[in-house]
C-alpha cells in the first residue's frame, strides 16, 4: 500500500500560479492520499471548490473534506436572494478503498493576540482496507504556538487511546428484547441492513504537523529516542514511518522549502508526517519526498507499506 500526504497550500505553485493539475498529478497512483489547506470560496483562489476541482482530476478515489475553519462568504442578489457560500479552509482525504466511515475533529485553539492562528482540524476515515479497516488521519497541526500545538497532540493522542471506548459511527444492536421496538427499528432502516462497524487495528496520521524532529511536540507523539533499541515503542503513541523504514532515499525528508521571497527560517525543514501505530512499524518497506513536484510550498511524502 502506497500512502502519500501533501500540503498543498491551496494550490498555489511558487511561480504564484494557482494550478490543481501539478497537484493531482504529483500524488496520482496512491492508494491513499493526505491533502491539507484546501479551500473553498476565498478570493485569492478565485471562490474555486478546490475539493470538487481535486476529485474531478482524481475520479478513481473515494473522498472526503474537512472544513475545520469555516466563516460566511455569502452574499445577496439583486433580487434578494442569498447566494449562501461558506470561506472553508481544512484537510482532505481520497482512497483508493471505500470510506466506511468518517470523523471531523476540531482541534483545541487558544486566541492570539499578535500572530495569526486559526481552526485546524483533524480529518478520521475508517478505510475498507484489504487487510482490514484502517483508520487514517489527515490532519494540520497549528503554526501559532507551541502551546496550541501540544494542547492539539495531547488531543490526538487521547483519540487514539479512546478509539476502542468510543467504538465505531454507530454501536450495539436492534433491541430484540421488545418487539414493538425492533420492528420499529427495522422499520426506521437504521442499520441498513449493515452489521456494526468493525474497529481498525491500526491508525495512521498523515498531515503537515509543523513541527521538526526532537521537538517536545513531536516526542509527545513518538517517544523519546532509547539508548539501547533506538525506537521504545509505546502502544499509546506513534512510530515515525520515516525513522522506521528500511530504505528512505533522500536526505532528512525535508518536505517544506520556503520560497523567494525567503521566509523565516530561510532553510528547508521537516514538517510532515506519517506516523503509524506501532503494529505497522515494522512495515514500512520506503518512505521518500518527491523532490520534483512544483504545486506548493511542501513537498509529497510517501510511504511504502508491505505485509501489514
Amino acid at each position: 500500500m502506497k500512502l502519500v500526504t501533501y500540503n498543498i497550500r491551496y494550490a498555489l505553485g511558487p511561480d504564484g500560479v494557482y494550478d490543481y493539475g501539478p497537484i493531482a498529478d504529483a500524488v496520482r497512483g496512491a492508494d491513499v492520499i493526505a491533502l491539507q489547506e484546501v479551500e473553498r470560496n476565498w478570493r485569492r483562489s478565485g471562490m474555486a471548490d478546490q475539493p470538487a476541482l481535486l476529485a474531478e482530476l482524481l475520479p478513481d478515489y473515494h473522498w472526503a473534506f474537512f472544513p475545520a475553519f469555516d466563516m460566511d462568504a455569502s452574499s445577496m442578489g439583486a433580487d434578494g436572494r442569498v447566494l449562501n457560500r461558506r470561506r472553508q479552509f481544512g484537510p482532505m482525504l481520497l482512497s483508493k478503498h471505500r470510506i466506511l466511515e468518517v470523523r471531523r475533529h476540531p482541534l483545541p485553539k487558544i486566541a492570539t493576540a499578535r500572530s495569526f492562528g486559526m481552526e485546524t482540524g483533524a480529518l478520521e476515515c475508517v478505510l475498507d482496507a484489504p487487510e482490514g479497516p484502517l483508520r487514517v488521519y489527515s490532519l494540520h497541526l497549528t503554526s501559532a504556538s507551541r502551546r496550541e500545538k501540544l494542547l492539539q497532540v495531547q488531543h490526538l493522542i487521547a483519540l487514539h487511546q479512546n478509539a476502542h471506548a468510543r467504538g465505531g459511527s454507530w454501536t450495539g444492536k436492534a433491541p430484540e428484547h421488545d418487539p414493538g421496538e425492533l420492528a420499529n427499528f427495522h422499520a426506521m432502516d437504521w442499520a441498513q441492513g449493515e452489521e456494526q462497524p468493525a474497529l481498525p487495528r491500526h491508525t495512521i496520521l498523515m498531515g503537515d504537523f509543523n513541527m521538526v524532529p526532537g521537538s517536545p511536540e513531536y516526542i509527545a507523539l513518538t517517544g523519546e529516542p532509547d539508548l539501547a533499541t533506538g525506537h521504545n515503542l509505546h502502544w499509546d503513541s506513534f512510530a515515525d514511518s520515516w525513522t522506521h523504514a528500511r530504505d528512505s532515499a533522500g536526505d532528512e525528508g525535508h518536505t517544506w522549502l520556503p520560497d523567494p521571497p525567503d521566509r523565516a527560517p530561510a532553510e528547508p525543514l521537516r514538517l510532515d508526517y506519517c506516523l503509524l501505530s506501532p503494529g505497522l512499524a515494522d512495515c514500512v518497506a520506503r518512505a521518500w519526498v518527491d523532490r520534483q513536484a512544483d504545486g506548493s510550498d511542501h513537498l509529497p511524502y510517501w510511504v511504502e507499506l508491505s505485509g501489514a
